[in-house]
């Protein structure tokens, strides 16, 4: 999926699972981008340059930082130093980047093992899944946002 549908993704992620939480929300979206952390021409990885660029040699794309070993990794490292709405939403945040990226191809979820989960989908099918996710994921915010006003 692309940067704004992980972003999304994991927005809707931390604000459901805190019950509406809006501060998990951003936690969540910003948790949303990370994973693609190993790819150095990401939107984030740009950001990141050098340490994505030595992840993405060292591992490649969608493998560890696309794990579960990796999302509970980072869980660990907030839980104690946190809230538990921040180490939550940003453990489901990205989740929900992994799981996006299991729609429109294949992680290492349970990396070391090096078996690739999820679906190849061609380009075309990419685009329309991803814009799909993303609409649905807007319609859902925004409802949020109207009924809670």
């Amino acid at each position: 999926m692309e940067w704004r549908t992980h972003l999304l993704s994991g927005i809707a992620a931390g604000y459901v699972v805190t019950g509406g939480d809006w501060r998990a929300a951003v936690v969540g979206g910003i948790a949303g981008i990370i994973p693609d952390l190993d790819e150095h021409k990401s939107k984030f990885g740009k950001i990141v340059f050098p340490l994505s660029f030595l992840i993405n040699k060292m591992f490649g794309h969608r493998t560890i930082t696309h794990s579960l070993l990796f999302s509970v990794l980072i869980v660990l490292v907030l839980y104690p130093l946190t809230s538990e709405w921040v180490w939550l939403s940003a453990g489901v945040g990205l989740l929900a980047h992994i799981a996006g990226d299991m729609l429109t191809g294949q992680v290492q979820f349970f990396y070391p093992v090096p078996k690739a989960i999820g679906f190849n989908v061609r380009q075309k099918t990419f685009h329309l899944l991803d814009r799909c996710t993303a609409l649905l994921l807007l319609v859902y915010l925004g409802r949020e946002m109207i009924t809670n006003i």
